[in-house]
């Protein structure tokens, strides 16, 4: 009785006390929550932990992409009360077909005899981390920090949050909260919205505020901070050499100023030898790796909740990564990353075939039987699923509406007729194509640009998949009608073209807009566009470099004539549809 009231005191002291009244419905759903914890088995806990996906269907040799449940994917939803599920571009093909897909998990789930609603989670951050096949990309973190003001990342969020929201999908992986302060860095980049932590947390913030003005979770990405890497931990085991002293005056300040008002802090699977000191040897090497931020009780317990104060549910990044899978067994990862304070585990396992269904019963039964051995904490165990309940109640997603801080009749409801109404709007793109011209920043102008419409113009771009962006664009202009006249413009891939090939492209033009894309400060093709440069001015044309993605590229060229950065390439996507981030 003691613990149980140490609980509820201890919520109320959480939500905060009003002119001394507290709210009766908290309490109640405290005292709830907690004897519904109680009365849980071990392995229901222990799958209300996990978030899995379904990226397809393997089977004979045939992959399908899981745009709908098959019969086995359907009995292991109702055999298990997952805590959520996360779908990526592989699900997410249309907005009808998303939103009926969305359904048929919950109505799996709730006839399992489920407890609670699931989780729905996406990447979908904007820029070119988006998942939604007919969405609204919305300009990414870098550009939107580019306008200079803070309400265009609510304003792009709460576009993303009515369209996940009106589809089903209540948790959105974002916002990117990692301060890019390494230029090499070949992951985070443009996702981030600045090198200075101040920027980040002002922008950040406000995107938050538009998620949850659809009612849609917020997750705050990576903890402690993926930004100064120079490995990309889905295919190594990135280190960061800091002291905490060192994280506290840059990559924890975003984290720390938003930890009150984020539902979710991801955390990072990045070795801090400075902070964490205790070492597993990799099952793939046989070398010594550092424990990860993930599996690290000091990251996460000591830093993350007691310092920084976070009270929401700190989840993995994808345990299915190289960073983890590569060097952890996955039960010692398991017991590792919840005794180190992580309350769920995403993608332990992708079933998307009988095969990887067999390993998620397996990785259950494990992680069960490491509980009741003692070797995993079941006071942690019972905090996470605490937590994590009290997060669906404060949603309305508890099936018992008696304990839900709002009731379930208040969110809002999917609908697939909807849904395809709003995903991908006009007033939709229009809002993104707003926020992207705001982005577009000029670092130099010598008369190259605005453009004579008599100028014939020639459009570089590196591959195939920009063409409809390029197509687009052009389209723009001819409904502008005040400046380049649009009829005049040839735009050329340069995708395997030689200098002599490229040479022959651009020999009629007054002006030629080369389009770069480049993750790192590196610019691979530099010599090939000093030449470019070169031979446009011999016959008196002028020179546009434009940088889509990280804008660094543009200090390689400042021979040429204009340099524009818009820090954003939907033709350049490295996972828009599988990877986790």
């Amino acid at each position: 009785m003691k613990k149980k009231l140490a609980l509820i005191l201890s919520l109320i002291m959480t939500v905060g006390v009003c002119s001394m009244q507290v709210n009766p419905k908290i309490v109640k759903a405290a005292d709830g929550i907690q004897l519904l914890v109680e009365s849980m088995t071990t392995e229901q806990k222990v799958a209300q932990m996990i978030i899995p996906a379904f990226r397809g269907w393997e089977s004979g040799g045939k992959w399908v992409d899981a745009t709908t449940l098959t019969k086995e994917q359907i009995a292991v939803l109702k055999k298990y009360s997952f805590g959520g599920v996360i779908v990526f571009g592989q699900n997410t093909k249309e907005a009808g077909q998303t939103t009926e897909l969305i359904a048929s998990m919950q109505k799996a789930n709730l006839e399992g005899g489920a407890c609670s609603s699931l989780f729905i989670a996406i990447d979908q951050e904007g820029g070119y981390t988006t998942r939604l096949g007919t969405g609204t990309s919305m300009p990414g973190n870098m550009a939107i920090a580019a306008t200079g003001n803070p309400d265009n990342a609510y304003i792009a969020a709460d576009v993303i949050g009515n369209e996940l929201s009106v589809q089903g999908i209540n948790v959105d992986f974002a916002p990117v909260m990692d301060v890019n302060n390494n230029p090499a860095n070949p992951i985070i980049g443009v996702r981030s919205f600045s090198d200075d932590p101040n920027i980040v947390s002002s922008f950040g913030s406000r995107f938050i505020d538009g998620l949850h003005n659809n009612g849609v979770m917020a997750a705050l990405k990576h903890f402690p901070g993926h930004g100064d890497t120079a490995t990309d931990s889905h295919t190594g085991l990135p280190l960061i050499d800091k002291s905490y002293e060192q994280l506290k005056k840059t990559e924890l300040v975003p984290f720390s100023s938003a930890a009150a008002s984020a539902d979710f802090i991801m955390t990072a699977h990045i070795q801090f030898p400075q902070i964490e000191k205790e070492t597993y040897t990799s099952i793939s090497t046989g070398e010594k790796v550092f424990l990860p931020a993930t599996l690290s009780k000091t990251i996460l317990t000591d830093i993350l909740r007691k310092d920084i104060g976070f009270g929401g549910i700190i989840i993995t990044d994808a345990m299915e990564m190289d960073a983890i899978e590569k060097h952890f067994d996955p039960m010692d990862s398991a017991r590792l990353a919840i005794n180190a304070g992580a309350n769920m585990l995403l993608i332990p396992v992708d079933m998307s075939s009988k095969k990887e269904i067999t390993e998620m019963d397996n990785y259950i039964k494990g992680i069960a039987n490491a509980i009741n051995s003692g070797s995993i904490s079941l006071e942690n165990v019972n905090d996470s699923v605490y937590r994590i309940l009290s997060t669906k109640a404060k949603y309305g997603l508890l099936n018992d509406d008696s304990l839900n801080i709002i009731s379930s009749s208040s969110r809002i409801q999917p609908s697939a007729d909807l849904a395809r109404l709003v995903v991908g709007s006009k007033d939709h793109h229009d809002v993104e194509w707003s926020i992207a011209l705001q982005a577009i920043t000029s670092i130099k102008n010598d008369n190259a640009f605005p453009i004579a419409p008599d100028k014939k113009v020639v459009v570089l771009y590196p591959l195939e998949n920009q063409k409809n962006s390029i197509d687009y664009a052009i389209s723009k202009l001819a409904e502008d009608g005040k400046s380049v006249n649009a009829a005049n413009i040839t735009s050329v891939c340069t995708k395997d073209m030689g200098a002599a090939e490229l040479e022959e492209a651009i020999k009629s033009a007054g002006v030629v807009i080369m389009i770069t894309a480049t993750y790192s400060a590196e610019v691979s093709n530099a010599d090939v566009i000093h030449y470019l440069i070169a031979k446009t001015h011999e016959k008196g044309g002028k020179f546009i470099v434009l940088s889509s993605q990280l804008p660094y590229d543009l200090a390689s060229f400042p021979e040429a004539d204009a340099l524009i950065a818009c820090y954003n390439s939907r033709g350049m996507d490295q996972f828009p549809t599988g990877q986790p981030g």
